[in-house]
């Protein structure tokens, strides 16, 4: 079967168990996908960037289902690794894992973003991606605070999408354009 024309359960099932135990808490569904990259190509965008693209499910069906560059960012190797493995069996060329923390990558290459509030696993311990067993509030508000910093940088025009989380690392330059999903799935645009 094409990856376009997977459903959750079927696309899942190409993770090894550990991560697919994972996905109902930290991958993005099949649907986010399709309706989030929609949005973020639809001022004639050049690149996607998704923010701790962790087992690299919203980037895979993103690539699959668009022509545009795609790119994830994820600080843990191993995750990396299977994403990365993932889209070479499906054979997608406009699409990059990037193993780095993000505090590292220049925003400005990119012209829209997706966020699945990836840093909420520092304040909510269900379903830990790792050992660490521990509240860090002090680094979910810095890496937040790095993420607004960096969007407040970004030209007008630029377009994110946001899954789940409070928005709070989205600047007020930004403006709600819309929102589905039980208000879950935001899509944001920089007015000025």
């Amino acid at each position: 079967m094409e990856l376009r024309e997977m459903k959750d359960e079927e696309f899942d099932s190409l993770y090894p168990i550990k991560i697919k135990k994972l996905s109902g808490t930290h991958w993005t569904p099949v649907d986010v996908a399709k309706k989030a990259v929609e949005f973020l190509c639809g001022r004639e965008g050049k690149s996607i960037l998704d923010l701790g693209s962790g087992a690299g499910k919203f980037c895979l069906v993103a690539a699959a289902n668009v022509e545009i560059k795609i790119a994830g960012v994820e600080q843990r190797e191993n995750l990396v690794q299977i994403s990365r493995k993932l889209a070479a069996k499906f054979h997608l060329q406009n699409l990059n894992f990037i193993h780095d923390d993000l505090n590292n990558l220049d925003f400005s290459n990119y012209d829209a973003f997706y966020f699945f509030n990836s840093f909420e696993e520092n304040i909510n311990l269900t379903d830990k991606l790792d050992k660490d067993n521990r509240i860090n509030l002090e680094l979910y508000h810095s890496l937040i605070t790095v993420i607004r910093d960096k969007f407040e940088g970004l030209p007008i025009g630029t377009r994110i999408v946001t899954y789940c989380g409070d928005a709070t690392e989205i600047p007020s330059d930004y403006l709600l354009i819309k929102s589905s999903n039980k208000g879950k799935l935001r899509y944001w645009e920089k007015l000025g």
